[in-house]
């Protein structure tokens, strides 16, 4: 039986976090384990979801834009469904692997 994968978010935070100067989160779900991050900046939020990504193959980050649509789409670990060339790639991009 195949892996469940593991989604992580990010994405801004609320207006009351914001004004606390925490401005992305990181949210996903670990098992039964719920996962809630603050962060100060994208990169920092992003960088976080990619080691917890790393840590529970496989997985997928979807990074929103601050209108909430996905912007980026990033896949760790063997993907169900996925061909080896969609793997590691972000979403829409074609061609090799990261």
């Amino acid at each position: 039986m195949a892996a469940r994968m593991t989604v992580y978010h990010v994405s801004p935070s609320g207006d009351r976090a914001a004004a606390a100067g925490v401005k992305w989160q990181v949210e996903g779900r670990e098992g039964r384990r719920l996962l809630h991050e603050p962060h100060r900046t994208q990169k920092d939020a992003i960088d976080a979801a990619r080691r917890h990504a790393k840590e529970h193959e496989p997985a997928q980050i979807m990074v929103h834009a601050r209108d909430g649509h996905i912007r980026t789409a990033y896949t760790y670990g063997d993907a169900p469904g996925a061909s080896p060339d969609e793997r590691g790639r972000k979403a829409g991009e074609r061609g090799g692997l990261y």
